[in-house]
């Protein structure tokens, strides 16, 4: 059965007096408290290269590891009347945890725009799979609907992954209720993923084409979602130390400067996916990169995975960069990093500050570099480095879509 999209009681009162057409709904207004999220540890450099590196397929080198740290704060908002979902900053910007209910059970998400599965920790799990994960559990849900034969895996270049059964239920995002939504339970986890401590699953908000369900492939809950929206597209206000937010079916225009510069996606492959032939370095000029890989935006991946000759380019500026044991870009903590130009199709330039291109530091003045090298792997990953810098949108609208970005104001 499809996927129809329902509003709860709630919102009978806001719509009736904002909206002339109550068979589109919006996102109403709630809170999350302030709370204190129980992460393991900042994630080194190193190990956000190593997990966007299995997110693709290719093959990381031995000596990647994760650096533990010191467990930070963090803060989660609400969602506003503007249809906002919070996104809450974990582990040193490098993921962002977002507020859903899946059947009624809170659970905390990260939001990925570079797959197309909607999964969860579950009560099917054993201890061992477990790691203070909130799980789902079917049997506490009277609108769970198994969906027998189907089953779904996530398998990376390292044997690493999650697997498991499928079923479907309410899922509620921002207000937004998606009914009989694709939900996938996992079963059967690999440590990489129970390592993210704070992070109850994911979902993806990519094209269900590469959705992994089998024997069929299951729509994405903005696929589902998509033609009730005010308009069909979602926004990525992603922000540096900042609780930032997903907003879906409208664009807010207070969080950017100037205009939104759009460049149409080749979403073949199932991600949103541009072309980025050029960049510049501080106040130097615009180079080409005429054999340039093409690019994913993605809300999943921590660092900028860039071709060599523009990772080459840029830290040749900066004074004491190298290549660290495991060919990880690090530099003097006391430098001054230049900005970094980067085009998001054929005219636009987005700037990247040189505060942000260090991800972290991860030894006594020693820092990572927020742009590493995709290592010949025939993709760019432009992620949350990017991301913190700049206004996303989205835009499913089908025949036309398109990738949007401003800078932050």
């Amino acid at each position: 059965m499809k996927p129809t999209i329902i509003r709860i009681l709630t919102l009978v009162f806001f719509f009736a007096t904002v909206s002339a057409a109550p068979t589109k709904p919006k996102g109403i207004s709630f809170t999350v408290q302030r709370r204190q999220l129980s992460a393991t540890g900042p994630r080194s450099g190193p190990d956000a290269l190593g997990k966007a590196m299995r997110k693709y397929g290719w093959e990381v080198p031995k000596g990647i590891s994760r650096v533990k740290g010191q467990q930070p704060e963090v803060h989660a908002t609400g969602d506003d009347d503007q249809g906002r979902v919070a996104a809450t900053p974990m582990e040193g910007d490098a993921s962002f945890l977002s507020p859903i209910r899946i059947g009624g059970q809170p659970m905390m998400m990260n939001f990925d725009t570079g797959s197309s599965d909607l999964w969860v920790f579950s009560t099917s799990l054993g201890s061992e799979d477990i790691q203070g994960q909130s799980l789902y559990d079917p049997k506490k849900s009277s609108t769970f609907k198994p969906l027998q034969g189907s089953t779904w895996k996530i398998t990376y270049g390292d044997k690493s992954g999650a697997s498991g059964i499928v079923g479907t239920d309410i899922v509620d995002i921002g207000g937004a209720e998606v009914k009989e939504q694709a939900v996938e339970l996992a079963t059967d986890v690999t440590e990489s993923f129970v390592e993210d401590a704070d992070s109850d699953g994911l979902v993806g908000l990519g094209f269900g084409s590469i959705n992994t369900v089998q024997p069929r492939k299951q729509k994405t809950f903005f696929e589902n979602v998509q033609d009730s929206l005010e308009k069909p597209l979602f926004a990525a206000n992603l922000r540096h130390a900042m609780v930032g937010s997903y907003q879906f079916g409208r664009i807010d225009e207070s969080m950017f400067e100037g205009d939104l510069a759009y460049t149409p996606i080749d979403k073949s492959r199932g991600f949103w996916e541009i072309e980025s032939k050029s960049f510049a370095i501080g106040d130097g000029p615009k180079r080409e990169n005429p054999n340039a890989s093409p690019t994913i935006m993605d809300t999943g991946t921590s660092l900028i995975l860039a071709d060599d000759d523009v990772v080459r380019a840029y830290w040749s500026q900066v004074e004491g960069a190298e290549l660290d044991a495991d060919g990880g870009v690090v530099f003097p903590c006391d430098v001054q990093l230049p900005d970094f130009h980067i085009a998001l199709g054929p005219t636009y330039m987005a700037t990247v500050p040189g505060a942000l291109m260090n991800w972290q530091q991860i030894g006594r003045q020693i820092c990572y570099g927020g742009m590493q090298s995709n290592r010949g792997q025939g993709l760019q990953i432009y992620g949350a480095v990017l991301f913190k810098a700049q206004y996303v949108v989205f835009d499913g609208t089908p025949g036309k879509e398109a990738i949007g970005a401003a800078p932050h104001k």
